[in-house]
Order: structure tokens, then C-alpha cells, then sequence
């Protein structure tokens, strides 16, 4: 909880997982950002604990942050007493809701790309209720968001509803290009399988393509004010490599998947109301998809957005996990979605202190 004695010093933040995104999100920090200190940063990978963030990350800019040295856990981020954390580490609310809590419990704010945690009210409610107690009892601010869920299949069209009248319904296409990707987030998602084990995979939940399509969608009927039927209805097609598909780490070999389309639908008054259609591939362009995001708001007024080309996945998740931390530190204390705090931009003149609660 901040005092009005510490607004004077910059906002402190610190860095709690340092995959592909939290390495993104540091580099972001260093090299195009001002006006806070980086007072910590904590990695689960053994070769990175004792090395300086900017190292870790291939930051570029000399000096501030990027001296930090890269601690192993929460506890170490906790232990340097930031006013907010950047928490990286997992999708899912039963792997992360329990350093929410710890965080929150600690009266530091956070904001994650945790899928899970963007708008819990619904499938997790009995974490949310958990933590938005621990919030709101120690003055703390703890958001879920990212480019998905957290802006492009919620956030963008609920602003971009703006300007409808009615609207019978909506629907997103993503078409996304993996192939940045690291292998330990391919094969959660559902790339480098036989057909056959990709069915086995995704039948046990060891494969769980994107996760947050439920997220996104009630997000986006609560905020127009509309009541689901009922639980948001998904389906999961692999898509095979006919030829060896090249990665980071060698290739996807003939007769794997290299990629899957993922379908999700919430239904309103009995009809389809919200359908999303994500494509994951390690070489879209190839397989005659083109790298673009497209949604249409149906109405008398109807609302047709194409972004070409769409957003790259890992740059945007940490573009929108940095850019949310002035409105999450200016926030009311709980758990919040993107559609309670002002929409995410880019801080560029320097960064708003910690609002007293």
C-alpha cells in the first residue's frame, strides 16, 4: 500500500518470469521506456539465475534496470518491494493463482498474461472471489491481460462497438504465424504431434490450444450487457505438415501438425452471438493463409476491421502487459478486467507514480 510521502520517487517495478514474453516485456522496459526503476527480475530457468536482466533479455540499452541480476522465484521479486509486478509465468489459475494471491496479500499490484486470470468471474469463481478479497484488503490492483485475451478478441471490439446500433452478432478471425514460438510453448499448444497424439493430447487437457476463448468472449458480453446461454462451446482441428516444417529449434517433421484452428461460440437467445476463429500456424503464408486479424460487428450499422498484418503475437502480449501498468497504478484496489480501466497506451513521457489507497 503506498503513502502519499513515497509518490516523489519513481514507480518501482518488478519482473517475475523470463520466457520468450517476460524477455520481450524487459526489452521493452530497457530500451523504450522511462521514468520507473526495474528493482527486480526472477526466472525458473537455472542458466539465467545470476546473470544481469539485460543479458538475459538482449536488451540493448546500457546502465538503469539492465544491471539488475535475475533472482529464482516470487520471493525474491517480493523481497525488493515493488509497486507493481509484471507476473509471466503460466496460463492457467491453478498453477498461478496462489502467487496472485501472495502478490495481492503484499499490497503490490500486478498485471499478467495469465488467460485464465483476464476474466475469472465466470469458469474460476471462486479464484477470482479469492483474489479480489486479498486486493481490496491490502490496497493492491491485480489485472489479466495480454493481446488475447486482453485487447484483440475483447477489448478492440468492445470499443469498436462503440459505434454500433444494434448487433445481431460478431465474429474474429486471427490468422497467427508461430513459428517465433520456443518448442515449450508448441507443444502446449498443439504443434510437433501425430495426428493421433494430438487427439489423445487434447482429449487429457495436455494439449489446451488457446487458452482464454471463454475469457474473451464473456468479457465481451458482459461489457454490452448480454447474458450468455451458457458455457462457451469450442472445437480443435489439427492441421498436419505434409513437409518438414522448420522452427527455432530444427523441424516439425512430415506428418505432424504444424498448426490447428480453433473455433469457439457463445450463444445469446438461442443463436450463435460471438464466434472466434483462431488459426496457429508454423507457416501460414505457405499454407495459403495470410498473417491478418479480421472482425465484423454485424448491425444496421455495421463494423468491419481488418489489421494487415495482424498482430505479432509475443511483441503485442508485451507491449500490452507494459503499457497497462499506469492504469493498473492508478486504479482502485481488486480484480480487474481491461474493460474496468481505461484502455492501454503507449507511455512514452514517463510513468505515473502509484495513486495512494
Amino acid at each position: 500500500m503506498t503513502t502519499g510521502n513515497e509518490l516523489a520517487r519513481p514507480a518501482r517495478i518488478g519482473l517475475c518470469g523470463l520466457g520468450g514474453i517476460g524477455k520481450a516485456v524487459a526489452r521493452l522496459l530497457l530500451d523504450h521506456r522511462s521514468g520507473y526503476e526495474l528493482v527486480a527480475a526472477a526466472t525458473k530457468e537455472p542458466a539465467d539465475i545470476g546473470r544481469s536482466l539485460r543479458d538475459v533479455s538482449g536488451a540493448s540499452a546500457p546502465g538503469g534496470g539492465g544491471d539488475v541480476v535475475v533472482g529464482d522465484g516470487l520471493e525474491h521479486v517480493l523481497a525488493a518491494q515493488p509497486d507493481v509486478i509484471l507476473y509471466m509465468t503460466g496460463s492457467f489459475l491453478s498453477a498461478t493463482g496462489d502467487d496472485v494471491v501472495a502478490v495481492a496479500q503484499a499490497g503490490i499490484d500486478l498485471v499478467s498474461p495469465c488467460e485464465e486470470l483476464a476474466f475469472p468471474y465466470g469458469r474460476f469463481a471462486d479464484d477470482a472471489r479469492r483474489i479480489d478479497t486479498a486486493a481490496r484488503a491490502a490496497g493492491a490492483t491485480i489485472l489479466g491481460t495480454g493481446v488475447n485475451p486482453g485487447f484483440m478478441f475483447d477489448a478492440l471490439l468492445a470499443a469498436a462497438s462503440g459505434v454500433s446500433w444494434d448487433i445481431p452478432a460478431i465474429r474474429g478471425r486471427r490468422v497467427v504465424d508461430v513459428a517465433g514460438f520456443g518448442q515449450n510453448i508448441h507443444l502446449r499448444l498443439g504443434i510437433g504431434y501425430t495426428p493421433q497424439e494430438f487427439e489423445s493430447g487434447h482429449a487429457d487437457g495436455s494439449i489446451a490450444g488457446h487458452v482464454g476463448f471463454p475469457e474473451s468472449i464473456e468479457l465481451v458480453c458482459a461489457r454490452l450487457g448480454v447474458q450468455l446461454d451458457g458455457p462457451v462451446q469450442e472445437t480443435f482441428e489439427p492441421m498436419v505438415a505434409e513437409t518438414d516444417a522448420p522452427t527455432l529449434y530444427g523441424a516439425v517433421a512430415a506428418g505432424r501438425t504444424e498448426g490447428f484452428v480453433q473455433r469457439a461460440v457463445g450463444s445469446v437467445g438461442g443463436a450463435a452471438f460471438v464466434q472466434l476463429e483462431l488459426v496457429l500456424h508454423l507457416r501460414p503464408e505457405q499454407a495459403g493463409m495470410r498473417s491478418v486479424d479480421h472482425f465484423e460487428i454485424d448491425g444496421l450499422h455495421p463494423v468491419r476491421l481488418t489489421l494487415d498484418p495482424g498482430m505479432d503475437a509475443i511483441p503485442a502480449t508485451a507491449a500490452q502487459i507494459v503499457n497497462s501498468v499506469p492504469g493498473v497504478l492508478q486504479a482502485s484496489p481488486g480484480l480487474k478486467s481491461v474493460t474496468d480501466l481505461p484502455a492501454s497506451a503507449a507511455w512514452l513521457g514517463g510513468l505515473p507514480t502509484k495513486a495512494p489507497r
